[in-house]
Order: structure tokens, then C-alpha cells, then sequence
């Protein structure tokens, strides 16, 4: 076997250096700010989500902290249970090691593995025997001196098919009082059973950094942001940390917390669905690379340093919670440097070579390759990246398993926590019935209380809360009544403590008895929101750059607003905005009918309806200003570019059947000098 430091002796290195608000909750608590505190202690306490988390956990997570700017653990996903030079898939061999002659330094697994769908896992087995089989690599990956971390690509619990499956509102299904809940509480029972059996020789519980719902602010998975609110993401988040460490007793997971890039630099856009101090220890994000774009590494850098600096802010840990080269195949890869190009990069930065670690993804196929291979079987040979791949694991910076010292052994206090109190159910921006019971559900946390009450809207008079049989939630039945304005009632909670300061947490919600009848054939008229803009903002998810949108009454088809966009395309060169439809059927309807104000930019609009899976476009010229109709038959609409997989495909009856998102996008267009708009649409239907 060739060894690291041989490798740095025998082969040439080649480095090319490259080109607070949570939701609509108002909380009254503040969040917990760890780096502010004071003390002789304060190089031995940390804050952690889990204030009782095991010693080596802890240990763990201080040990992240420390290497931070000095190396960066380098990950891989599936890293000795899938490769294309192993032929063993049983926790014995891995294609990293294969590759640079030593075990990455932080190992990735999947709870897909626990239900069989994932290697060591089996359909065949139990889920007792696919627990054991997890639990025996990662023991494995942990005693070679390893850091492991576990993702949670969870089944739609609403319909039954996999993560992919984006319909049904599952989110609002699995809260508290939903009708899946049960179902979901199942799968976190999965999952805690793992994590307690999870143990060294010695019956000591072996850390896991768990990072559940990642990527949620993109529209591929259920919990995506089409199809949840942020209330509704924040509060499910916050139900799984409490459940698996307050009910199940699981105190050795890290939590990590890790939408997708880009955020544009505004830490706004990545705190949006942020569930808050208590219930996370790792800031991080997730981002691949086409190939092409150019300023991608750019963009790396910009959100390393701003996840840096907010994980700095509030005494978390940052880190490159997924990172990758899309569609490497085994050959025809256009940048074989991206390995060295990336470490340059980060490294370019001061606070954004503060990443903790960086895990790439799974070499399940040959169409997707993350991990270049050594002397692969079938013919495949050394990979084309290979050479790169072996210069970024030569560079000091990066760091294997070898370099993994005193991750389980630090000596590390958990801080005291701050009482915290937050509404579980209604969510904030949620409508409820006017003359039916709601219960309304609070978790206090860290706090000795003697009375926690409910408020309606500005009046005086509160309503004692009592806790439920667990003992887990204060509860309340409240039926809000038909004088209450439809427009938004804010709702308060209080916690009284025998000694110490008021907590509390206030949400508005939206009282109506009247059943929401809506036209399959309309995508939107803008006037149900009520007059308000985040009621709009509910409705729809952005994409790629910046854009925002509001209610116009100015410039309209008719009605009483239309809507504007304003996006600015200067980074990734395309911004939109994605409302999620549920599955309506069109299978009637023959063309796309909307009005437009364009902005004269030459930019391209672009329309997108993904019908059954299919994501199909349509181009409406921005040139000119002047307003009016457009009608555009189904037949036009072509399937996206970048979706190879149905290139040729057609809108036709049977795929309008399912209708499950539509999207408005402008694509920075070659020859443009705009990058700033504003377009106004109203009336959006099909006929």
C-alpha cells in the first residue's frame, strides 16, 4: 500500500489557484449566543443542542471547532460500503483508500440503510438485522479513527414512495396533530434505536453528526420549500431534535443544519428556515459543480465565509455539509482540476477556510463519480481526476484519517442553557377553523415554570395552558370564533417562572371557516392573499439568484393586484420564483394564458411547468414594455434543457394530469446588459 507521505515524495503536487429572524415567529426569548460568554472556563464549555450529549460527543464537536482554518476533514458518503475499484461493500475496503492509499477522515451513511434501501441495508433483512449491519461499519469506520455523520433522505409518509415524491404537504402531515405523525414518530424510533446501540467495545455511545431535512430551501424533496411553510420547516426540525434527545434519550448525535447554496451573501436567505441555537451545532451547506460555471468557485467562497461568520456569531461549528462534481463519468470531464482549484479556493479566504470538514457524495455508478478511483476492474482503469485528486490530499490543509488526533478525547463542559419556549402547533401564518377546536401546543425548555399561558391578540385576559399526559407539551383547546378578523390574529404564549424572567413566543394565524375553493384551470389571480405580501411569499420558493415579489395594485389585468418581480441575475445568471400546485389535473386545458408587463431587459423569461416528473418550458419575450395576453399552447412547451433524461417529451393529456409546480425564471441572455428588472404578471390560467 502506498502510504500518504509517500505519495507526497513520488508525485508532483499541481495546484491551480482559482479564478435573524426565524420565520414569522416573534420570540421574545433571543437567541443564545455561546461566543459571548465570559469566564476561566470558557475555553472548556461549549454549547450544544443536547446539553447531557455523551462525553465523546462533545469531545467531538470541540474537536471540530479547534481544526477549523487549520485543516479540513475531508468526507465521503457510502465511503467502504459502495466504489467502483472495491469489491468488497462491507465496511472492509474503500475507494479513497484505494485511491491515496488512506481512509477519508470522516465516513457518511444514510438512514436509507436501516430500511434496507442503502448498503449494508437489505430489503430482505429486518430492520433489527439492517440496524446491526449499519451499526458494524460504522463501528468499524469510528475505531480506524474516523468521524461519522448521518443523512436523512426520509419516504414521503403521505403517499408511501420515496423522498423524491413531493406531493401530499407531508410537513403539515407529520407535526404534531397531523395524521402521520404516528407514522413519522415510527421512523424516529427507527432511527433512535440505531443511535443506542450504537457503541464501542466498551459500551460507550459513538458519536454521529445527524443532519436531517438538508437542501430545503430547493424544490426536489418533500420537505423543499414549494411545499412546506417556514414555520411549518422550522417546528418539524424542532419536533425531531426534541424527540430523538428529550423522549428517545439519544445524547450522541451532533445536529446539522444545511441548505443549499447559493444565498447571495444575505445572511437572511440562509437563517430563514434556521430552527434556532437550541436545536443545532452545525452551520453548513450544500453545493455542486456543473463543470461550466465559471464563478462557481466564486460563490463557494462567499457562502464558506458568510456560514463561517454566522457560525462564528452564534458559537457553532461550520462545515461543507455536501459538496461535489455532478456527472463525472469515466471519461470526457471538462475541469481536471477541480479538486485543487476548490481547496485553493476555500483556502483564498480566511473565514471561508474555516470549514469543519467537507463530505462529497456516494460513487454508486459510473455516471456520477465523486471520488476519482485507482485501477478500477471492467476496464475503467485510473480515473482522469485521479491526479488531482491525489494533489488535494497532498495539500497540508486537507486532512485524512490519519490526521484525525483527540477527536473523542477532549475534556468539554456543555454550557448552561437560556429557558426557551416556542409554539408548536398552529404554526405561524397557518389557517385554522373559526368554530372548531384548535389545540394550540408549547414546549418550554430549561425553565422551572409554575404557569404558561395563552393570549389572544391585544386583549388582556389569558388562559392557563395544562401539560399533556407526557408531560411534553403545555396544551390548550381554543376556538377562536367568527368575530375574529380574517386578515391575522396574533396568538401568545407565556411562561410564568417561579423565579427568573417572562418567556414567551407570539404567531399569527389566519381564522376562516370558509373552505378554499380553488379553480384547478387558475395558477393565480393574486387576490386571495389577502393584501399581504407574506401570505404571497408563503405561496412561492425563490431560486438561483435574488429575486422578490410582491402584491402591485398599480400595474394589473384587473382585480385589485397584480404581481411584480424584481430579480437581479448577476451571480448565477438565472432567479425564480416556484409555486407548488399539489398535483392538480389540466389534462382538459390546451394552452398557458397570462398577462404581461415585460421590461424590455432581453433577458429570458422562462416558464416552467413541471407536469408527472417533467419539467417543461416555455420562452415569452422580454423585449419591449408594453403590456398584454399571451396565449401559449401546451404543445410548445419543451422539455427543460438540463433535463436530459426526457429530452423529446411532449405536454401531453396524460402527463397535465398531475400538475405539481409552475415557475417563473429569467436566465441572464448572452448579449444583455441588464441585470435588474421588474415584470408584472396578473391572471395566470390555463383553458
Amino acid at each position: 500500500m502506498i502510504g500518504r507521505r509517500t505519495l507526497r515524495t513520488l508525485m508532483t503536487v499541481v495546484l491551480v489557484v482559482p479564478l435573524m429572524t426565524q420565520g414569522t415567529a416573534i420570540a421574545s426569548n433571543g437567541a443564545i449566543s455561546p461566543a459571548k460568554e465570559k469566564g476561566k472556563e470558557q475555553d472548556k464549555t461549549m454549547y450544544f443542542a443536547d446539553a447531557n450529549a455523551t462525553p465523546e460527543t462533545r469531545s467531538l464537536l470541540a474537536y471540530l471547532n479547534r481544526i477549523r482554518g487549520k485543516q479540513v476533514l475531508f468526507g465521503h458518503q457510502h465511503a467502504t460500503t459502495e466504489g467502483l475499484s472495491i469489491a468488497a461493500k462491507d465496511g472492509t475496503e474503500s475507494e479513497v483508500e484505494k485511491a491515496v492509499g488512506e481512509l477519508p477522515g470522516m465516513f457518511g451513511w444514510d438512514t436509507l440503510s436501516l430500511v434496507g434501501d442503502e448498503k449494508p441495508g437489505s430489503w430482505s433483512n429486518t430492520r433489527e438485522q439492517n440496524r446491526d449491519n449499519l451499526i458494524k461499519v460504522m463501528k468499524s469506520a469510528y475505531q480506524a479513527g474516523g468521524v461519522l455523520a448521518l443523512s436523512a433522505h426520509m419516504p414521503n409518509f403521505v403517499t408511501g414512495n420515496n423522498f423524491y415524491d413531493t406531493k401530499g404537504n407531508v410537513v403539515s402531515h407529520i407535526l404534531p396533530g397531523g395524521d402521520k405523525h404516528a407514522a413519522y414518530n415510527d421512523y424516529l424510533d427507527m432511527i433512535a434505536d440505531f443511535a443506542n446501540n450504537l457503541r464501542d467495545d466498551k459500551g460507550n455511545l459513538i458519536p454521529v453528526i445527524f443532519r436531517p431535512f438538508h437542501e430545503q430551501n430547493g424544490g426536489w424533496f418533500w420537505w423543499g420549500a414549494p411545499y412546506r411553510t417556514k414555520d411549518q420547516y422550522i417546528e418539524i426540525y424542532r419536533y425531531t431534535v426534541e424527540y430523538l434527545r428529550d423522549k428517545k434519550n439519544v445524547h450522541n448525535f451532533l445536529y446539522a443544519f444545511s441548505p443549499g447554496s447559493p444565498f447571495n451573501g444575505d445572511p437572511k436567505v440562509f437563517l430563514e428556515t434556521y430552527p434556532g441555537d437550541e436545536f443545532v451545532d452545525i452551520l453548513g451547506f450544500d453545493t455542486y459543480y456543473d463543470g461550466t460555471s465559471a464563478g462557481w468557485f466564486d460563490i463557494v467562497v462567499q457562502d464558506a465565509k458568510l456560514v463561517s461568520q454566522l457560525a462564528d456569531a452564534r458559537g457553532k461549528v461550520a462545515a461543507f455539509t455536501e459538496f461535489g462534481y455532478s456527472g463525472v463519468k469515466p471519461t470526457g470531464t471538462q475541469d481536471l482540476a477541480f479538486f485543487t482549484k476548490l481547496i485553493a479556493a476555500l483556502k483564498s479566504d480566511p473565514d471561508a477556510k474555516r470549514m469543519a470538514y467537507m463530505l462529497t457524495w456516494a460513487n454508486f455508478y459510473t455516471d456520477n463519480i465523486f471520488v476519482p478511483y485507482r485501477n478500477a476492474p471492467n476496464g475503467l482503469g485510473d480515473h482522469e481526476l485521479l491526479r488531482d485528486f491525489v494533489a488535494y490530499y497532498q495539500d497540508p490543509y486537507t486532512a485524512f484519517v490519519r490526521e484525525v488526533t483527540g477527536a473523542y478525547t477532549n475534556k468539554m463542559k456543555a454550557a448552561k442553557k437560556k429557558p426557551f419556549l416556542h409554539i408548536a402547533s398552529p404554526t405561524g401564518m397557518q389557517t385554522i377553523p373559526a368554530t372548531k377546536a384548535t389545540t394550540i401546543r408549547a414546549r418550554v425548555l430549561d425553565q422551572k415554570e409554575c404557569r404558561v399561558t395563552y393570549q389572544v391578540g391585544d386583549e388582556e385576559k389569558e388562559f392557563k395552558m395544562q401539560t399533556d399526559k407526557e408531560g411534553f407539551y403545555y396544551t390548550a383547546d381554543w376556538i377562536p370564533g367568527e368575530e375574529l378578523d380574517e386578515s391575522g390574529v396574533l396568538l401568545t404564549v407565556k411562561s410564568y417562572p417561579k423565579n427568573g424572567t417572562v418567556i414567551s413566543e407570539t404567531v399569527q394565524v389566519f381564522i376562516s371557516d370558509a373552505p378554499e375553493m380553488l379553480d384547478p384551470r387558475i395558477v393565480d389571480q393574486f387576490e386571495t392573499y389577502k393584501g399581504s405580501n407574506e401570505l404571497l411569499d408563503m405561496a412561492y420558493s425563490p431560486a438561483g439568484d435574488l429575486s422578490s415579489i410582491k402584491l402591485e395594485s398599480a400595474a394589473k389585468a384587473e382585480g385589485n393586484y397584480s404581481l411584480r418581480f424584481d430579480y437581479n441575475v448577476s451571480g448565477q445568471g438565472y432567479a425564480g420564483q416556484v409555486k407548488n400546485m399539489e398535483g392538480v389535473d389540466w389534462s382538459g386545458a390546451g394552452k398557458l394564458k397570462l398577462w404581461l408587463k415585460p421590461d424590455g431587459s432581453g433577458n429570458k423569461l422562462v416558464l416552467q411547468i413541471n407536469a408527472s416528473g417533467i419539467s417543461f418550458e416555455a420562452y415569452p419575450s422580454l423585449n419591449g414594455t408594453d403590456a398584454g395576453w399571451l396565449e401559449i399552447p401546451f404543445n410548445e412547451f419543451r422539455p427543460a434543457p438540463w433535463d436530459t433524461a426526457h429530452a423529446g417529451k411532449t405536454m401531453d393529456a396524460d402527463n397535465l394530469k398531475d400538475i405539481r409546480s409552475f415557475g417563473i425564471y429569467v436566465n441572464k441572455q448572452e448579449g444583455s446588459k441588464a441585470d435588474k428588472g421588474t415584470l408584472y404578471m396578473d391572471d395566470i390560467r390555463v383553458e
